[in-house]
């Protein structure tokens, strides 16, 4: 059964965007509708986020790049997070993910879905935590029926995807918690599950309720991010039994998904050594029936505190290569605390050089493409050719202001190879 249904909020969305988005793409309309239906690709725009840029994510669409930001008890903005909105709209990324757990979330909320026309992300249950917390009650204190009213709150706000944790069983919760990890649960959103369900002694009120989400996604077409609760926080946990029981579970809410006409991708790993990179990454395409997946890096070192940007690049080509869709960037400030605007820029950079040197191995044109532009440009020592092609324009401008009319760049100078092979200097 095709995912997409005449009629449907989502198929009103696809018609009226497949013909900007082919080009996008490099693809033809009839290509991106048959990846949304068979659900390998998904289509982030909900209606209610006025403005919005439709965007496609998974498979043949190109790589995507998502950066996360948002306030926390220690630092708390509104004026600087929409900055930052705009540093990581500027400097390339796809999507924008709001993780805030401090400040008026819903004034917050509607603040970035103004600000941008970026898809905007969400996880609902940081929300529901915040407001137990500021009423100095356990943040895993709540019946699934508050849960399920943030989620529908925001969905008609116009978050255009979610992360929802609906594959974190009871069991996978006590493997990881067995003291055979390293590293336990280091998701939030895994914790506070984690903490409810061993409270109440019930299973996870986002699995027993997964039909009522399936309803308020597709009413608004909202992309199901399907969280994983349960990744490796250290590279020693990668692929043990907690994460693939989770795993496992994603595969079947992924089709339950697509067989009620809800869009849904997975969420991949977070810390993964780089031996198992291209292992994880097919074991989960395969296991989630090529639902698009959206990954965390991977990290594939557990020491790059304030380099793990460079970490997850490296992981995120590796990951591309493998299968990944969509890269969630990391910045010199994960692990440490919120990034500034700087640190915004630089992760979103790092995570789009991983795209590209991954989807010009692929072959991909569009990559290759790029990539000619940029040894023509050098070869004629066409300083703004070189600008154009290179992901961070801004900073060749800045690095070769001075150079850029001259005969040689500033490292070689007169000594330039390309000179030095030609039969004489240009003029």
């Amino acid at each position: 059964m095709s995912l997409v249904r005449s009629g449907s909020v989502l198929s009103e969305v696809l018609e009226s965007a497949l013909s900007d988005l082919a080009p996008h793409e490099g693809l033809t309309p009839e290509a991106l509708r048959a990846g949304v239906e068979a659900g390998t690709l998904c289509l982030l725009a909900n209606p209610a986020h006025a403005g919005v840029r439709p965007t496609l994510i998974g498979r043949p669409g190109r790589v995507k790049v998502n950066a996360n930001i948002g306030t926390s008890p220690l630092a708390s903005d509104l004026a600087g997070e929409i900055d930052k909105l705009r540093v990581a709209e500027g400097a390339g990324a796809d999507t924008v993910m709001d993780l805030s757990t401090a400040g008026d979330l819903d004034e917050l909320r509607r603040a970035m879905l103004a600000a941008t026309a970026l898809p905007l992300g969400t996880v609902p249950i940081y929300a529901l935590a915040q407001q137990r917390m500021r009423e100095d009650r356990d943040p895993a204190d709540f019946e699934p029926g508050d849960l399920l009213a943030e989620i529908e709150k925001q969905a008609r706000q116009g978050v255009d995807f979610m992360t929802v944790h609906c594959g974190l069983t009871r069991r996978g919760a006590e493997l990881a918690q067995d003291g055979s990890r390293e590293l336990g649960i280091v998701s939030r959103g895994g914790a506070i599950l984690a903490r409810w369900m061993r409270g109440r002694g019930e299973e996870n009120p986002l699995l027993t309720h997964y039909d009522a989400i399936l309803d308020i996604a597709r009413e608004h077409n909202v992309v199901l991010s399907l969280g994983d609760g349960l990744r490796p926080g250290a590279g020693a946990d990668a692929g043990d039994p907690a994460q693939w029981e989770e795993v496992l579970t994603l595969g079947v809410l992924a089709r339950r998904a697509r067989a009620a006409g809800v869009q849904a991708m997975i969420e991949g790993p977070g810390h993964v050594p780089l031996h198992l990179v291209r292992s994880q990454i097919e074991g989960i395409k395969r296991a989630t029936f090529g639902a698009p997946l959206y990954v965390l890096g991977p990290l594939v070192t557990d020491c790059a505190a304030g380099r793990d940007h460079l970490a997850g690049a490296i992981g995120g080509a590796l990951a591309v290569l493998a299968g990944a869709d969509f890269l969630c960037y990391l910045t010199p400030a994960e692990h440490l605390c919120l990034p500034d605007a700087s640190d915004v820029r630089e992760g979103v950079l790092a995570s789009r050089l991983a795209a590209q040197a991954a989807e010009a191995s692929l072959g991909r044109p569009w990559a290759v493409a790029r990539e000619r532009e940029m040894s023509k440009a050098r070869q004629t020592l066409d300083w703004e050719g070189m600008a154009r092609a290179a992901l961070d324009p801004c900073l060749v401008r800045a690095r070769s202001r001075g150079t850029e009319h001259g005969k040689e760049c500033g490292m070689c100078g007169r000594f330039c190879a390309i000179r030095m092979s030609e039969t004489g200097e240009r003029g």
